[in-house]
């Protein structure tokens, strides 16, 4: 048996470092911060091209020339130097053309790539000299497509978050802001010197314009101020100042600027994962979000995991919503939840629809079984089942997506829990406000879904499956500070106590200033605040 021929090796791409050379010597890209030295080293050492081969644009250099666009328009500051070059360069790479045009491409790349990376030009990248170092870490990556999306990042709330930062350093550098004393309910017309303060720490952030003419009063425009303070940081705005209005108020700058910088890496370790169009849930703020293109299409209010029973964290993907569903419910939640409410209300079962299964199969009156006994004995030996209905505790509608949690998105037999501040309920699903509405907006691809239809299958009772024409990824995230698409910074509490602790880079900044607590010299409003 003869031996096969050895497979074929496309040539290398030779003569990198010569036009390394020729385009620093060029001059065209001058006006760059482009580590020369470094950049040639990676080359001479023998590195083989990354961005181009024999038969045009290797799959990481197509990749960067569609992903520097998508950053620029979520909001990347790239210069227009670079953004000229890359414009400047071909769409397509001949597999005829010369192989010196197929270098000096090469090494435009890798000097672009060099001089707009965000570990190069953010002042948070953590590449003083970032020739060799990105380049030989973008060589060495497990993942090169991530690697590349992550310094070139294409979420439009990372974009978003990034530009206040300036405006969170100098509120830290100048010593925070002026606090509220005392916890005592302020409501407006009320008068005295903790309005005054209240009036003092919104304008230091900018919610505030100016003092009134009475400082002490609790006038018309302090209210306005204080319930865009009071949305921006998910209290009941209301304006109506109260414990927990305060205890926002107080917290320190030095933290604020703790919790941008940890939810910027958040943002930018999802921003590869982030599609064109998705679903967004952000569990701290109990918002449901579908967003295509960094613009939010579609907004519901959410319920989600109680502390002891937290909502995952998970990517999937949203294929079909189901109409009047009937919910087999967890075992946990049977042996514990279920099995409580019949305790508290005998006939609980049965008038909420509930079937109740033997393990074999068998169902069985759940009046014949002494619920006490199950209790007292710690096992609790049955399936139980909710028909679909009014009662049904997932509602008149769940959307389906692959997990490993057996959570939903879904609706509520109990409406009146969104009417709550703090919206931590659930066993770990994602409740929505207005279900059928998302389930309508979701179907909206397929023209024989509308409004009227979803509702009517509602009311006729029958469980109704609908395949989406066009299934959209989810994320369900926790990010507990973010830049709302009206530019105001939005902070949420660590429910969860994910946050870990954070330590702001010393190179940074370094506080300079104390805050003024009593008299009337208030910080100026900062530019770029969050109003």
């Amino acid at each position: 048996m003869s031996t096969p021929p050895p497979a074929a090796v496309a040539p290398a791409i030779s003569g990198i470092e010569a036009a390394v050379d020729r385009l620093q010597q060029s001059q065209r890209l001058a006006g760059l911060s482009i580590d020369w030295p470094g950049l040639k080293s990676f080359y001479a050492a023998g590195a083989p091209a990354l961005w181009v081969g024999p038969t045009g644009y290797s799959a990481l250099g197509s990749q960067l020339q569609q992903q520097v666009p998508k950053a620029l328009a979520a909001g990347m500051p790239v210069p227009a130097d670079i953004q000229a070059a890359w414009a400047g360069l071909p769409p397509l790479l001949s597999p005829v053309a010369p192989v010196e045009r197929a270098a000096d491409i090469e090494a435009m790349m890798s000097a672009l790539y060099i001089a707009g990376a965000y570990d190069a030009t953010s002042v948070l990248g953590n590449q003083p000299n970032p020739g060799v170092e990105l380049l030989g870490s973008l060589r060495n990556a497990k993942d090169p497509a991530r690697a590349v999306a992550m310094q070139f990042p294409s979420f439009h709330m990372f974009w978003r978050l990034h530009a206040v930062l300036p405006t969170y350093v100098d509120y830290y550098q100048r010593g925070g802001w002026p606090t509220v004393s005392g916890t005592e309910k302020i409501e407006p017309g009320d008068k005295g010197p903790r309005v005054r303060q209240v009036a003092e720490r919104l304008l230091a952030t900018g919610e505030l314009r100016t003092l009134g003419t009475d400082p002490e009063l609790y006038d018309p425009a302090l209210e306005v101020a204080v319930r865009v303070f009071q949305k921006a940081h998910g209290l009941n705005d209301d304006g109506v100042i109260g414990k927990r209005t305060i205890e926002e108020m107080n917290v320190s700058a030095e933290q604020r600027l703790k919790m941008v910088l940890l939810n910027l890496e958040r943002m930018r370790a999802e921003s590869p994962d982030m599609e064109d169009r998705f679903v967004f849930v952000n569990v701290p703020s109990t918002e449901l979000r579908v967003i295509e293109n960094g613009v939010t299409t579609y907004h519901a209010n959410a319920i989600v995991g109680k502390q002891s029973r937290k909502t995952p964290l998970l990517r999937s993907v949203i294929f079909q919503a189901k109409l009047n569903p009937d919910w087999s419910v967890p075992a946990k939640i049977a042996a514990i939840d279920m099995l409580k409410h019949e305790l508290d209300e005998p006939g609980y079962f049965a008038s909420k629809n509930v079937r109740v299964y033997t393990s074999d199969g068998r169902q069985i009156d759940p009046r014949t079984v002494n619920w006490k006994e199950v209790k007292q004995g710690g096992h609790f030996p049955y399936r139980l089942k909710q028909d679909a209905g009014p009662e049904n505790a997932l509602g008149p509608m769940k959307l389906d997506f692959q997990n490993d949690h057996s959570v939903f998105i879904h609706g509520t037999s109990a409406p009146k829990l969104f009417a709550k501040q703090d919206r931590f309920f659930s066993s770990g699903c994602v409740r929505v406000d207005d279900p059928l509405g998302l389930a309508t907006f979701l179907l909206q691809d397929d023209s024989s879904w509308n409004r009227e239809r979803v509702e009517d299958i509602v009311k006729g009772g029958k469980t109704t499956y609908a395949k989406l024409a066009r299934p959209i990824p989810l994320h369900i995230v926790y990010m507990t500070a973010w830049v709302d698409e009206q530019g105001v910074a939005n902070f949420r509490n660590d429910v969860y106590k994910r946050d870990p602790r954070v330590t702001i880079p010393s190179g940074l900044t370094v506080p300079t200033l104390i805050a003024q607590q009593e008299g009337g010299g208030s910080a100026p409003a900062r530019q770029g605040n969050n109003k």
